[in-house]
């Protein structure tokens, strides 16, 4: 029977979430920051960096959906790698899939599992199938169900927090983060999957990612959040985006510090605009992480 903890459930689905949200999250109201002045043209005044990332937050979120291939490393450990098509029209929707790494693979592999998954995301709740090896630890289920609201009770403000970003989730969080922290600046050009792209960058302080990452909370849990931030040593966030001419997200990177090592996610965005689908697995092949984690064995 399984025998795997409820800190490893928690701490998969965790790692699921935030590599499908590449770390971000929206602005303080979870909108876009407008800029009605519209897009700059060959004749008229380079924008400022803010002002020119507010259009690509604009054309990127009115594109709803994309393909998306996300690696999220954490230390020195082999990275998380996934990629599939994602919407976030209505919340984050779609279908990964990838291979686990760092500590979640070896506690997979113990299991007898090679660490791949796939992950499925719908408005309310977030499923992974992490194999055959895993199922006949599930009694057979071959899916675990992560309903949002049950992973925020558990996981106190970080929960809340990591809700939100599962509920309002789109490309342009770190495009956001920037322009709210006022911090960002243009690094030059670059050439990335074969289109010429502008890249800004900006360093946020732990006060900072707390505020970007507030978003639908009361003060009492930002506060608290806050506080767990500097628990685990998570002191400064740098990020890089690129964006087309088009005004559209093509690459981000974000390097996040904390007492487990270097966080670094990099998501690439390509094909805007596709058709994306995902339906919750039938229940009869599922199994409800809480249920796992009030039959848990161990507490590792």
């Amino acid at each position: 029977m399984f025998r795997t903890g409820r800190t490893f459930l928690a701490a998969t689905a965790v790692v699921l979430a935030l590599t499908a949200t590449a770390c971000g999250n929206k602005d303080a109201d979870g909108n876009v920051v407008s800029n009605k002045g519209g897009a700059a043209t060959s004749s008229a005044p380079e924008l400022a960096p803010a002002a020119a990332l507010a259009l690509v937050g604009e054309k990127t979120t009115a594109a709803k959906s994309a393909k998306s291939e996300v690696t999220m490393q954490v230390g020195t450990g082999k990275a998380t790698t996934v990629k599939g098509a994602i919407s976030w029209e209505h919340g984050l929707l779609g279908e990964l899939t990838g291979t686990m790494g760092g500590a979640m693979a070896e506690n997979l592999a113990k299991a007898g599992s090679d660490g791949t998954f796939t992950a499925r995301y719908l408005s309310d709740a977030m499923y992974v199938n992490m194999g055959s090896a895993m199922a006949s630890q599930l009694g057979g289920a071959h899916w675990i169900k992560y309903n949002y609201a049950e992973l925020a009770r558990l996981m106190g403000p970080a929960g809340d927090s990591l809700k939100n970003q599962l509920q309002s989730s789109d490309p342009v969080a770190s495009v956001q983060a920037l322009i709210a922290s006022g911090k960002v600046t243009k690094a030059g050009t670059e050439t990335v999957n074969g289109a010429q792209a502008t890249k800004y960058s900006g360093d946020l302080s732990a006060t900072d990612i707390a505020q970007a990452t507030a978003k639908g909370l009361t003060q009492e849990q930002a506060d608290a959040l806050q506080k767990q931030f500097t628990a685990a040593g998570i002191t400064s966030d740098h990020i890089e985006v690129w964006v087309t001419g088009d005004n559209l997200l093509v690459k981000k990177v974000e390097q996040m510090q904390s007492k487990a090592g270097e966080i670094t996610a990099t998501a690439t965005y390509s094909d805007y605009g596709t058709a994306v689908a995902a339906t919750a697995p039938s229940e009869s092949d599922t199994v409800d992480f809480t249920k796992l984690v009030a039959g848990a064995k161990t507490g590792s």
